[in-house]
This record gives C-alpha cells, structure tokens and sequence, in this order.
C-alpha cells in the first residue's frame, strides 16, 4: 500500500497552541535550542504590545507545527485542572525517544518515559514554566525525510490531552465542525483524529468531579482549530452557531491568520484560525522570526516597545 502523503493533509486538526510563560529569553532558549523548533514570527500581543508573542514551528509555520508563547511578565504561576489542555505532545522521527532523553537530560530538563492511554510510548518533560509536553515517535513523510537534519527534529504538534468531568456536546462540536473523528477509547481517555499529519490528534480525558485550573505561567492559553480559509471560518461558524447554540467571537485579523474565540462545553478556550495568510506575507521565508514585527497600528509605537521590550536573541 502506498503512503500517505501528508503534504496533502486536510485543513483540519490542530493549527496552534498557545502557552503563557514568563520569561520569553528563556522560553526562546528551551524552545529553540532545546527542542530545535525554528522561532517563525517575533511579535508582540496585539492586546497588550508590552509583551511578546513568539511562533515556534517548522521552517515555514505550517498549520499543525506551531505552538506560540505569550510572555506576562511577573505572570503567577497557573494552576492545571479540569477544563484544559493538560498535555501538548509533539512529533518525533520513530527510534528517536532515546536520544532525546539524552538531550533534555544533557540540558538538565527531567523527563520520563511513559505511555499514552493507546499504548504509544512517551518521553514526558515541561518547559520552563512548567508546561507539560511531551515526545511521541511518528513516521516520516517525505519531505521531512529529506531534511538532512531530519533524522531526530521535531516534526510539529502531534496530539493534545484535554481534561474534561466527563463526555459532553465537546464531542459533537469536534466531529461536527473541527473534522475529527472518533476513533478509540482506553479506559476513561476518548481519541480522535481528523487526519496523519501534524496536528491530526486529540485526546480527551474524562477525569470526573474535579477542580477547575486557573490560567497562569505553565499553562495554555488556547488551543487553535484549522480553517481553510475565511470561506471556510464562515462555515464552521455557521455550524456552530445554527446547530450547537455556541457563542463565538468576532473574527480578529492577526496579521498571519484570522481567529474566531469560542469556550467549548467542556470549559476549553477553542479558536478557529485560517490557513493563511501565514508567516511569509510580511518577511521573507528565510528571515522568518528574526526582526520584531508588528502590526499596522502599532508601527508608530515601534520605538515605544521596541524600548519596553527586554531583549531577545
């Protein structure tokens, strides 16, 4: 049977995840050089330009490899429960997991290995402020293989593990418009996919009557859903709306991406973010993440926070 090609994978699945962390030097020294993700977009909160929001992913920032960190400095501690994204697994080149527990150790980050409901070893570790991640070994496509530096890099996002009291219309709003679909259940831990690529997994865990977290450093902001385009935004807002009585945002155009907000049943901070524009509209793909970008209304203000930001390497 020939391979798939993932190259070709469906606009659904995963296309962010977004952490708070504290320090953003640091962050940039576990992500980059810890982990190798490339940093694609140096920018700040739109919401709040005093702070950074940096874009790790592949060479390009292609949906389903991203996991941005929003920087709130002197942020509390956050404190992980029910109603969130407890585990961001990422992709790792099959018969890499040894080595990368040499490296984090080599980089003083404790990790353990473990296994995820379905069976799939785990190489369990957090970031500096406490995040919980995680590698998961996946198969190559080709255009990953054929990157000399291939042989162990991450690969992008591979699942996230929401805890949730129990099975709720989650359920149905994933399948219905986030194009996943069900596929197994271990115990109290529900699986779905939407595709075999990056960002193709999610897992809920079904964990009963417990404790809601409180958003802070080490925990996840939101989590992203890919759209194809505005065209297909609409659509998925529609279903939503007409067929699951949800409350959304209205669409915030964030220069690389347009997402709409939504809180699922099951208490998660869900987006819906297009494909595109993508990283490349305001610097060339080679000079992704390396000059400060900011928005049109912020460009007067560029000495201003250019002034008010620390540095960053």
């Amino acid at each position: 049977m020939a391979e798939p090609d993932r190259s070709r994978a469906p606009s659904r699945g995963l296309h962010h995840v977004t952490t708070i962390i504290d320090d953003a030097q640091r962050a940039a020294r576990f992500y980059s050089g810890v982990l190798g993700l490339k940093r694609v977009k140096k920018t700040v909160c739109y919401d709040d330009p005093g702070s950074y929001h940096l874009y790790y992913g592949d060479d390009a920032g292609s949906p389903g490899t991203v996991l941005s960190t929003l920087a709130w400095r002197c942020v509390a501690k956050g404190l992980v429960g029910v109603g969130e994204v407890v585990q961001t697994a990422l992709r790792v080149p099959a018969g890499s997991l040894k080595w990368w527990s040499e490296r984090l150790e080599a980089a003083n980050v404790a990790c353990r290995f473990d296994h995820s409901p379905f069976g799939e070893p785990l190489l369990c570790f957090a970031d500096p402020d406490g995040t919980t991640l995680a590698l998961v070994e996946a198969e190559q496509d080709r255009r990953e293989a054929a990157r000399s530096d291939a042989i162990r890099a991450v690969m992008g996002l591979n699942d996230i593990t929401l805890n949730v009291r129990a099975e709720d219309a989650t359920v149905d709003i994933l399948q219905d418009v986030l194009g996943f679909r069900r596929v197994s259940q271990a115990d109290d831990s529900i699986r779905f996919v939407a595709h075999d690529g990056p960002g193709g997994t999610l897992t809920l865990r079904m964990v009963g009557a417990s404790s809601r977290g409180r958003l802070g450093g080490g925990t996840i902001r939101h989590v992203a859903f890919r759209a194809a385009n505005i065209e297909d935004q609409s659509e998925m807002i529609r279903k939503l709306q007409r067929r699951h009585d949800i409350a959304v945002t209205e669409p915030i155009e964030r220069t690389y991406l347009t997402a709409i907000g939504f809180r699922a049943p099951c208490g998660v901070l869900f987006e819906i973010a297009t494909d595109g524009p993508g990283f490349a509209v305001d610097e060339p793909r080679d000079q992704l993440g390396e000059d400060l970008r900011l928005p049109g209304f912020l460009e007067e203000r560029r000495l201003e926070l250019q002034n008010i930001l620390p540095p960053l390497s």
